[in-house]
């Protein structure tokens, strides 16, 4: 399941076996464990691995372990993780996208300084919850970030390749 704060104020949680359908506006934090249609607006999305959203999405980033059907306008970061699948338009500062996660659909990533920062951050906290678990994994510092101009994407279904941008 996602992370949820109950002290971060201005947060909406949506736990698991929950439907909801209608509009959801917050400053915070947005965290999805159940089902939600209808339009987000937050600062930051958290689909958990049992989470499903379908409609629209405004966030600064959005990390997505279940499923969303959903154009997607995250203007600093779109993290997809390994279960995660998004299916849908995506407009993002910066996409990130775990191996076994999937995108079916079509993509616009422009390249602002905003979005880059927020990987960094995102980077760097990582660094930080592995040190203090203490796991003995060697980092490497991440590579240099990359203009997106052609985007191939590939339907685990279809063997067919589909050029966006």
């Amino acid at each position: 399941m996602a992370t949820f704060r109950p002290e971060e104020e201005d947060s909406i949680y949506i736990g698991q076996g929950a439907e909801l359908t209608g509009a959801i506006k917050a400053r915070g934090s947005v965290v999805v464990d159940g089902s939600f249609d209808g339009e987000i607006d937050c600062r930051h999305l958290l689909v958990g691995p049992t989470g499903v959203v379908k409609g629209k999405i405004e966030a600064s980033t959005a990390d997505i372990s279940g499923y969303v059907n959903a154009d997607i306008a995250a203007r600093d970061l779109l993290a997809v993780r390994a279960m995660g699948r998004v299916e849908g338009k995506w407009d993002c500062g910066a996409i990130e996208v775990t191996r076994g996660g999937v995108l079916n659909g079509a993509a616009h990533v422009s390249e602002t300084e905003s979005g880059r920062r927020v990987v960094e951050e995102f980077q760097e906290t990582r660094v930080a919850l592995i040190e203090r678990e203490e796991a003995p994994l060697a980092l490497e510092p991440p590579p240099e970030p990359r203009k997106v101009t052609k985007l191939q994407l590939r339907s685990p279904l279809r063997s067919s390749r589909r050029s966006v941008g």
